[in-house]
C-alpha cells in the first residue's frame, strides 16, 4: 500500500535524491514546488522505489495523479501501483501534466488503455537564459524601452540578491501588495492571492533551506518589486514567483532582467511556469518569446471501457 502523505520538509532530502541527475524541464519537479503549493493543490507524495509518485485533489475534487518521477524505475510496475491507488479512492487513474514523452511511452506500455487531452492552461513557458539576459534583437526593443525608461524615471534604482538579510522586507512588501490588489475581487480570486502569498512567506522563511534564490528591486530604498525561484537542475532554472508595484512603470520588465542578468547566466534555459488559462498573462509571457512550450496532456485510463 502506497505512503501517500503531504509533503514535509523531513521528505525533502529523499526527493531531493530522486531527482538528482533528472533532466527534467517542468516547473513542478522540485520538492519545493511541491512543498509551497500543498495546501492549494493538497498535493500529496509517497516513495516507490527509486521513483516519486504524487497524488492531489482538482478543483472539482476529483482525484488525479502525476507521472512517476526519477532516473530509473520500471514504468509498469509504477502505474499499476497507481491505478491500484485510485481503485482504493473509488476512482479510475488519471494523470495530470503528463509531457509528450511521457504520453508516448504510456501508448507503448499500455497500448489503447489510456486517452489524451491537451492541458493548455498548463504548458510551461521556458527561455533561453541568453535572450532574458540581453534581450537583444526587434523583437525585444519594447522590454529595451520599458527598461531604458525605469532607469530615467527612477535613477536612484537598486537591485540586490535576496537573503537573510532582507528576506523579512520582502515578505512585508508581497503582503502590503496583496492588500492593495484584493479590493474589489471576488471570493474565489481572492483566496487564490492569499495562498500564493503564504506560499511567498514560506518560500522567504525557509529560503536557504528550499535552496532558493532571488532579487529585488528598491527605489528610494523601498522594495517595488521581488522575484524567488530554484534550479530544477544545472541546466533549467524555475522562476516560482514575481511581484511588482505597478506604480512604478517597468518595473516586472526591470525585475525580470536583472535577475537574469545578476543570478541566471550560468542556466541554459529559464522556466517561467504556466499562464493558467488566464489571457493576460498568456500574453505577457508570449511577449518574451519562449524557446520552449513545454507541452501537458492529461492521460485518462480506459482499460476498464476496453
Amino acid at each position: 500500500m502506497l505512503d501517500f502523505h503531504l509533503p514535509t520538509l523531513e521528505d525533502k532530502p529523499w526527493i531531493d535524491e530522486i531527482f538528482e541527475g533528472t533532466q527534467y524541464f517542468g516547473c513542478f519537479c522540485t520538492f519545493a514546488t511541491l512543498w509551497l503549493w500543498k495546501e492549494r493543490y493538497f498535493t500529496e507524495v509517497a516513495r516507490f522505489g527509486d521513483c516519486l509518485l504524487l497524488r492531489g485533489v482538482d478543483d472539482e475534487q476529483n482525484v488525479y495523479y502525476m507521472y512517476p518521477m526519477g532516473k530509473k524505475y520500471d514504468v509498469r510496475t509504477a502505474i499499476e501501483a497507481l491505478r491500484e491507488d485510485a481503485a482504493a479512492k473509488g476512482t479510475s487513474l488519471m494523470i495530470y501534466c503528463a509531457e509528450k514523452w511521457q504520453c508516448d511511452e504510456l501508448r507503448e506500455t499500455f497500448p489503447g488503455e489510456f486517452e489524451f487531452e491537451e492541458q493548455r492552461g498548463d504548458f510551461d513557458y521556458i527561455y533561453r537564459s541568453e535572450d532574458l539576459v540581453h534581450l537583444s534583437g526587434k523583437k525585444y526593443h519594447a522590454k529595451r524601452n520599458h527598461i531604458s525608461k525605469f532607469i530615467r524615471s527612477y535613477p536612484d534604482w537598486q537591485y540586490e540578491n535576496i537573503d537573510d538579510a532582507n528576506a523579512l522586507e520582502c515578505i512585508e512588501f508581497a503582503s502590503s501588495l496583496l492588500e492593495s490588489t484584493i479590493v474589489g475581487l471576488d471570493r474565489e480570486e481572492v483566496s487564490e492571492l492569499c495562498l500564493e502569498n503564504s506560499a511567498i512567506a514560506s518560500a522567504l522563511r525557509h529560503f536557504e533551506t528550499l535552496g532558493m534564490a532571488g532579487g529585488l528591486l528598491r527605489v528610494g530604498g523601498r522594495v517595488v518589486a521581488i522575484t524567488i525561484g530554484e534550479p530544477i537542475n544545472s541546466r533549467v532554472f524555475v522562476t516560482h514567483f514575481e511581484k511588482a508595484d505597478t506604480d512604478y512603470d517597468g518595473a516586472y520588465t526591470m525585475i525580470n532582467n536583472q535577475f537574469a542578468i545578476n543570478r541566471l547566466s550560468g542556466y541554459e534555459y529559464i522556466n517561467r511556469e504556466e499562464d493558467m488559462d488566464k489571457e493576460g498573462l498568456r500574453r505577457a509571457k508570449l511577449s518574451y518569446y519562449p524557446a520552449i512550450l513545454l507541452e501537458k496532456f492529461s492521460a485518462r485510463d480506459i482499460s476498464e471501457n476496453t
